[in-house]
């Protein structure tokens, strides 16, 4: 079956005869009507030519979006994988040994809690400053939270510290 669905048989076609002739019997079409009508239909090719373009172009646009948009899922879904296997951790206590607010930036402001903490497991000693399990793959605060954060966690207080007990090095304030 040649293209279109035009039927083309040995027989149909005369000894030595080009399938591009007309072809003898029934009124059928030839191969190069078929052609004709569909060069005209697609413009002579650039009709598909600016659709691929079209097409490729909008894909190179979205590209970007769509990769960071991954980035910031996959970072959220390891933040929230943490802040589940947090929750099987063991407890120690600590003592926090810094607590301020730091402020980072020129036009645009960042303003982060920082809280250093010391604690024992096994009697070996360990510092920490990771606040919130998941924190250190992916963390949103606003200023509010970094001076509350700070005043939850004063220099000298002592402060529960949930600690990975596989790898005791890994620990945060809060869960």
């Amino acid at each position: 079956m040649a293209a279109g669905g035009y039927t083309l048989a040995r027989s149909d076609l005369g000894a030595g005869a080009h399938p591009s002739k007309r072809l003898e019997g029934r009124g059928r079409r030839t191969v190069d009507d078929f052609w004709t009508w569909f060069s005209i239909l697609i413009g002579g090719g650039s009709v598909i030519v600016a659709v691929l373009a079209t097409l490729i172009g909008g894909l190179c646009a979205l590209l970007p979006f769509a990769a960071v948009g991954w980035y910031l899922w996959s970072q959220a879904k390891k933040r929230d994988a943490l802040r589940e296997a947090a929750q099987t951790w063991r407890t120690t206590t600590g003592r926090v040994l810094k607590s301020r607010v730091e402020v980072s930036g020129g036009e645009t402001t960042s303003v982060t809690a920082r809280v250093i903490y010391a604690y024992d497991v096994n009697g070996r000693a360990y510092q920490s400053d990771q606040i919130r399990a998941g924190d250190k793959v992916m963390r949103v605060t606003s200023s509010g939270d970094a001076y509350q954060t700070i005043d939850r966690y004063p220099e000298g207080a002592i402060v529960q510290v949930y600690y990975n007990p596989a790898n005791p090095q890994e620990a945060a304030l809060e869960r």
